[in-house]
């Protein structure tokens, strides 16, 4: 056992004194001055009265102002004999006047008493008594209230009135009427153990001191702009008001109105330029997102979460957590964290100590729990007339001799802490009752006094509970025997004694308290006891069927607490974004209720005006969804005969790079000519893409005939001709073809009717020959006519008819049996469902789509028309052109097999174009490297070369800049076939650079530019995912117009977002997955859209890391990506190589024996087993490099996100791109998906293999996911990859090119439809339909026999 005085070994930092058991912070003697606070203020005023004091909405004070202002109140006050050795009490809303009214209370000489706006009445009654306060100074709104305390009352705005009346005398000097540095400035009311509140003076010396103490650590200067949030009955708010009067900074004030709205306040702050805020862990962790510009953040008032300190923490930041108690002014310690570091409270701030000791006051060793002890300058003189209560807090400095002149008296705080290794102070918790909530410092006994009083009441007991990852109060009580007790009365009458934040959350009801020995209330028993469901009656009744939905709603997401039908969903009941959209589902499993959105529930706030919502959208008629599953025989049919016909497939898909490969390889084995190898590899590619196109319209119409329009079973025979055909299409890349009459030629061949002159852009489809497409129609890019779908248990094949002179935008997606009139036009994402009809001249948007009004066709120009030796001129242009824009394609070999033969030669010392098998996985790198970068420069020379400028304008699609424009893109999407493993690297931007475009440091892109180049400026930092169409042409009646881009700083675009020419995207700014612009095609500063049509949220939720992990990356992790993406993106065309060269050597020798029977089984068998080959490779690759997914978050530059990208790669430049693509719509698709992790169950049909994270997916039994649709479990906003999971149930069906984002659950058999997008965290309930982006109930009207499907026949047992 130690005793007073020993010494104990600590560690230190520089400027703390740590050699012995006392703790001590930098000693400063120049801080302690005989000053005040009024003459801190006066000597800004002198240095800085130009400058801003305040700024609340449109208004600004600058110090000058303020000290005019403030000072005709003081003489107001002073006339009324207020002066030094007063108290005046302090009641108003948050704003400048009361920040005013402190201000002047101060010059008076005389000591301010705060009240927070919501405190009761009677409470500030009590308060006033005790301090023996002269008057309460208020507001006229409160004045009335105010008088009920039954003290003399002022408002500031009658003191002002008397003030312009003048006839005051000058303001007296406080130093003459006595006052000195040992004066009150002011007192603060905590909660006290025996229920009666006690007082706390502050003297000018306490507080003046820490003012420059605190400044000292912090480094606030006269440039920074300071929020002023906090309540000034927290004295929090000492440090956020009156340092930055210390150095002249200026205070943005807070409303009331400001502080109710939290999803809008980083707006607010970012707005008002602030730089530093200063608040508690509570209300930061409220907040979406991050506030750009915030150079300092202080946080104190409760335990600060590591998870806090890592989402805010920023290389350009710095962030304190402050520590202590009222009684020592403010704060007594300080620590600055970091991500990945213990969280401390520090050390002691300048001229503080701190001492950690045991029950008897002995010091404890490092590591060891104690009591805190502080001494220092703001250490206060006591507890006003509580002398006991005083002698026990406030005692003599036991270790204090005539050789340690030491702080003469020592705080008992009452907190639990001990001492690491480093000297830092670790924070425990409290050793008696006190706890924080919010913030504000609450005595648990005056709870539980004030529960006392209430009638019935026995006993009662207040703990602070953490449920649902919530800190909250909870009150245990005992009733009078034979007595019961009123919760609903009882949380009223609390309401008009303490302050909100005193208020219990949930009262329990029990028939004894458990007591430690010493007879204590046993309070962490009580803290693990099951808290019983709350009866009925605790609770408002509701007014409604969809007022108890929704409360029943909220009681699940915020278990034991009391649901007010009038409480702020965020700000009185705790809520934020994860509990909404918890709230959401929740609600969502009531189909009467179902049109809840996400939406709503941020617009309206309270249960009471949601339940308004729902019931004035409605209900819709209860479905039955479920179907029967179809017959496993029929299912292994159908498989037997897609694995007969899969060889045939692939067979067709791999001549198409394996034949060119092959004549490669025996050219250059032959030593021809370089003149020689590109005239036969010509004929060989025409010979082999002309071949194939007309080998699969002839199968097309051989096996399948014309399409017929119906409903088909699922795995049928018919099934099986129209998915043989779909797979035969896709093996040729009918994307090449886009926007140029070869597209119209092809088609027909396929038998679809398209019309003169229609401009078709890049589309997939389930059945061409339904689709019509009239004269001078144009469509844009990535359309998709899904007339052949998928939905439960059947086949539902449709025509799609797009009338002459319609115009379609992009992404826009076309059901079975839809319409489109002659003259229509629709927007960018507009979704036409199975037997839509748009009419003609209609304009209609969105998904689901709508119409929006008329098109006017008179301010159209004419069709663009050219004569016939034009067209005939550009024909042949068209042609020609693709063949040899195919062949640039081709030009890279020569150089990667000189490289290959070369490394060769180096290595076996033989230059016989020949290269062993075991030495093809090292030497197919540096070729693969080889042919990326040869196929870049190809490229980059071809854009300088064939369209060396773009200008914005309006150009003829039969101009010749048409041409070129068209020629330039095809050439850019051939060399991407090679290149596509480049998207989201580092040589993305470097390539577009070369290419023409502006693009900003940092930024990452993973979309296609064609030949825009000129006409596209990206900012840096941004990000671009995957298939955004960013500013691609638009063509109408002929014409095409181009137009500039632009965006800032920092700006996201989500996979599939869709940004037109002539769009502006400010700083900051978020456009999400499948959104468009908003109609005038500018998005703000930090704002963020989503959906078609776009709508703006109000916040987005943010995750922020440190910046050497997101926007400012060290140059050694640039290095370390650069070499690792070098190599993973070579990766997949150095497979292809080696691939290619190994089915070179086994078919050479039945070629070379003229046994081309046997050459062309092995050929068919080679496709196969490539293909298999590719997709166990990347399987393997996946778990080796990742393992099983799980949901996490990694910011961009770490390792993690850098292996799974190289997953995705490869992956996608492996799988998707020769193998997974041709099996979807067959049974072996999930089987080869549950390879990678997947959990797939039975009788799946999907039309879709676009996966990233594959473990995080589970789809039920007989889901059908129809094309382009995406289950995606990551986002990459903010830098930082977020993975969840995605879990479809029974039954689901998916429609074409929709998107269910992460943390999603989607009931058995619910419905999605085409182009809809499932927010993250919701979960749709069984048997329900959905369409939009947000997704939104679908409305059938009363009786639709389609809503209900067929009947109870057709249903799988749940």
């Amino acid at each position: 056992m130690r005793t007073p005085g020993e010494d104990v070994n600590v560690g230190a930092t520089a400027g703390h004194v740590a050699s012995q058991f006392m703790l001590s912070g930098p000693v400063r003697p120049e801080f302690a001055r005989d000053e005040t606070l009024a003459e801190i203020f006066a000597a800004t005023v002198r240095l800085r009265g130009y400058r801003i004091a305040y700024a609340s909405g449109d208004q600004v004070w600058t110090y000058a102002q303020v000290n005019e202002l403030t000072g005709q109140m003081a003489r107001a006050l002073a006339a009324k004999g207020i002066g030094p050795g007063d108290v005046v009490g302090l009641w108003a809303p948050r704003g400048v006047a009361l920040l005013m009214a402190q201000i002047a209370v101060t010059r008076t000489g005389a000591a301010w008493l705060p009240f927070d706006a919501d405190a009761p009445v009677d409470r500030i009654a009590v308060c006033l008594a005790d301090a023996g306060a002269r008057g309460l100074l208020t507001c006229d709104s409160f004045a009335a209230r105010a008088r009920g305390a039954k003290f003399a009352v002022w408002s500031v705005e009658a003191l002002q009135a008397e003030a312009a009346a003048g006839d005051l005398p000058d303001l007296p000097d406080p130093r003459a009427r006595g006052q000195s540095a040992d004066s009150p400035a002011y007192m603060i009311y905590t909660s006290g153990s025996t229920g009666a509140p006690k007082g706390i003076v502050i003297s000018q010396r306490n507080i003046c001191h820490f003012l420059r103490a605190a400044n000292d650590v912090y480094g606030l200067t006269s440039d920074d702009v300071v929020f002023q949030g906090a309540s000034v009955a927290f004295d929090l708010s000492m440090e956020e008001i009156w340092v930055p009067y210390l150095v002249g900074a200026t205070l943005t004030v807070a409303t009331p109105e400001v502080m109710s709205d939290i999803e809008r306040l980083p707006d607010v702050l970012e707005a008002a330029g602030v730089t530093v805020l200063d608040t508690v862990p509570t209300l930061l962790a409220l907040l979406p997102r991050d506030v750009r510009g915030l150079r300092v953040i202080l946080l104190g008032g409760e335990a600060l979460p590591a998870p806090l300190i890592a989402r805010w923490a920023r290389q350009d930041r710095r962030i304190f957590n402050t520590y202590g108690p009222t009684e020592v002014t403010v704060v007594a310690t300080v620590a600055e964290v970091v991500p990945g570091e213990t969280v401390t409270i520090g050390k002691p701030i300048p001229n503080y100590t701190c001492y950690v000791v045991d029950e008897q006051l002995n010091p404890v060793a490092p590591g060891a729990e104690g009591e805190l002890l502080i001494g220092g300058p703001g250490v206060a003189q006591g507890y006003l007339r509580r002398p006991e209560l005083t002698a026990e807090k406030f005692i003599a400095n036991p270790f204090a001799t005539d050789k340690k002149p030491v702080d003469p008296v020592l705080y008992r705080s009452g907190d639990a802490v001990s001492l690491d290794a480093t000297g830092n102070i670790v924070f425990h918790g409290r050793i008696d009752d006190q706890v924080k909530i919010r913030g504000f410092r609450v005595e648990l006994g005056e709870i539980e006094a004030a529960l006392a009083d209430f009638p019935n009441v026995a006993q009662a007991a207040v703990v602070v509970r953490q449920d649902e990852g919530v800190d909250r109060l909870v009150a245990f009580l005992v009733a009078q025997p034979g007595q019961s007790i009123d919760r609903m009365a009882l949380r009223a009458g609390l309401r008009e004694r303490l302050p909100s934040y005193m208020c219990p959350s949930h009262f329990e009801l029990a028939t004894t308290l458990p007591r430690l020995t010493s007879g204590k209330i046993d309070r962490k028993t009580l803290k693990g006891v099951a808290l019983t469901a709350r009866e009925a009656a605790e609770d408002e009744a509701p007014q409604s069927d969809a007022e108890a939905v929704l409360l029943a709603a909220a009681k699940h997401v915020f278990p034991g607490q009391a649901i007010p039908f009038d409480a702020d969903f965020f700000l009185d009941l705790g809520g934020h974004s994860l509990l909404a959209a918890r709230f959401v589902s929740e609600v969502r499993r009531h189909p009467a209720y179902a049109t809840l959105t996400m939406q709503d529930v941020y617009a309206a706030r309270t249960l009471r005006a949601m339940a308004a919502l729902v019931e004035a959208n409605g209900g819709g008629e209860a479905l039955d969804l479920s179907f029967e599953p179809p017959p496993l025989l029929r299912r292994f049919w159908c498989g037997l005969a897609q694995a007969v016909a899969l060889p045939l497939i692939l067979g067709v898909v791999t001549i198409q790079w394996l034949g060119l490969f092959l004549a490669s390889i025996a050219l250059l084995r032959e030593d021809a000519s370089i003149w020689a190898e590109m005239a036969a590899l010509f004929t060989v590619y025409v010979a082999l893409n002309i071949g194939a196109k007309l080998l699969i319209a002839g199968l097309k119409w051989a096996v399948l005939g014309r399409t017929k329009p119906g409903r088909y079973p699922l795995w049928g025979v018919y099934y099986f001709r129209v998915w043989f055909v779909q797979r035969m299409i896709q093996a040729t890349s009918l994307k090449f073809l886009q926007n140029s009459p070869l597209m119209r030629v092809y088609l027909r061949m396929l038998g679809a009717k398209i019309g003169r002159d229609a401009i078709i852009g890049d589309f997939e489809a389930g059945a061409i020959d339904l689709i019509t497409i009239g004269d001078g129609a144009s469509t844009g890019a990535k359309n998709r006519f899904a007339n052949v779908q998928v939905v439960g248990n059947e086949l539902v094949i449709g025509a799609i008819d797009i009338g002459a002179d319609a115009y379609t935008g992009n992404t826009c997606s076309f059901g079975p049996n839809s319409r489109v009139g002659r003259g229509a036009e629709l927007a960018d994402l507009t979704a036409i469902p199975e037997n839509g009809v748009v009419g003609d001249g209609e304009k209609w948007e969105g998904s689901p789509a709508r119409k929006t009004g008329m098109v006017d066709l008179a301010a159209l120009p004419p069709q663009a028309e050219a004569g016939p030796a034009r067209r005939a001129a550009q024909g042949a242009v068209y042609g020609v052109g693709y063949i040899v824009m195919l062949m640039l394609g081709l030009l890279p070999i020569f150089p990667a097999f000189y490289i290959l033969y070369n490394l060769d030669r180096l290595f076996s010392g033989v230059n016989d174009h020949e290269v062993s098998w075991s030495m093809l996985p090292l030497l197919t790198i540096p070729t693969a490297l080889a042919l990326i970068l040869v196929s870049m420069a190809v490229i980059i020379v071809c854009r300088w070369v064939i369209l060396p400028r773009v200008r914005p304008g309006v150009y003829s699609i039969h101009s010749w800049t048409y041409v070129r424009k068209w020629l330039m893109g095809l050439a850019t999407e051939v060399t991407l076939e090679t290149l596509n493993s480049l998207y989201a690297t580092l040589f993305m931007r470097i390539w577009y650079r070369l290419m023409g475009a502006k693009i900003g440091k940092g930024s990452e892109i993973s979309t296609n530019l064609a030949g825009r180049y000129d006409l596209v400026d990206i900012g840096a930092g941004n990000f671009l995912g995957d298939e955004v169409i960013f500013g691609d042409e638009e063509i109408r009646r002929g014409y095409m117009e181009l137009r500039t881009v632009k965006t800032g700083d920092r700006v996201f675009l989500g996979n599939d977002a869709i940004v037109p020419g002539g769009s502006v995207i400010e700083d900051g700014a978020l456009l999400g997955i499948k959104s468009r612009m908003p109609e005038d095609l500018h998005i703000g500063e930090n704002e963020t859209w989503f959906g078609s049509p776009a709508i703006r949220l109000p916040v987005r939720q943010k995750f922020d890391v440190a910046a050497n992990f997101t926007y400012q990356p060290p140059k050694l992790k640039l290095l370390g990506r650069g070499l690792f993406e070098a190599f993973h993106t070579s990766l997949p065309t150095a497979l292809f190589i080696t691939c290619g060269y190994m089915t070179a050597d086994v078919i050479a020798n039945p070629i070379g024996r003229g046994d081309w029977l046997t050459a062309t089984g092995v050929f068919l068998a080679a496709g196969v087993v490539i293909a298999l080959a590719l997709v166990a490779f990347a399987a393997i690759v996946k778990w080796l490099m990742m393992g099983a997914y799980k949901p996490t978050a990694h910011p961009m530059w770490s390792w993690w996100a850098m292996r799974t990208e190289a997953v995705a790669v490869i992956y996608g430049g492996l799988v998707g791109k020769a193998s997974l693509e041709f099996f979807r719509g067959t049974p072996f698709l999930p089987w080869l998906l549950r390879l990678y992790g997947t959990k797939i169950g039975k009788g799946v049909w999907m039309d879709w293999t676009d996966l990233t994270e594959f473990d995080c997916v589970k789809i039920g039994d007989y889901c059908a996911i129809n094309m382009t649709s995406t289950l995606q479990t990551h986002l990459y906003e903010d830098r930082v990859m977020k993975v969840g999971r995605v879990e479809l149930g029974k039954g689901v069906t998916v429609g074409a090119g929709s998107t269910v984002l992460y943390d999603t659950h989607v009931g058995d058999f619910a419905r999605i439809g085409q182009t809809t997008v499932v927010m993250k965290g919701e979960s749709l309930p069984a048997h329900s339909e959905w369409a939009g982006a947000p997704a939104q109930p679908v409305r059938r009207p009363q009786g639709d026999a389609a809503a209900r499907t067929k009947g109870a026949a057709l249903r799988i047992a749940a």
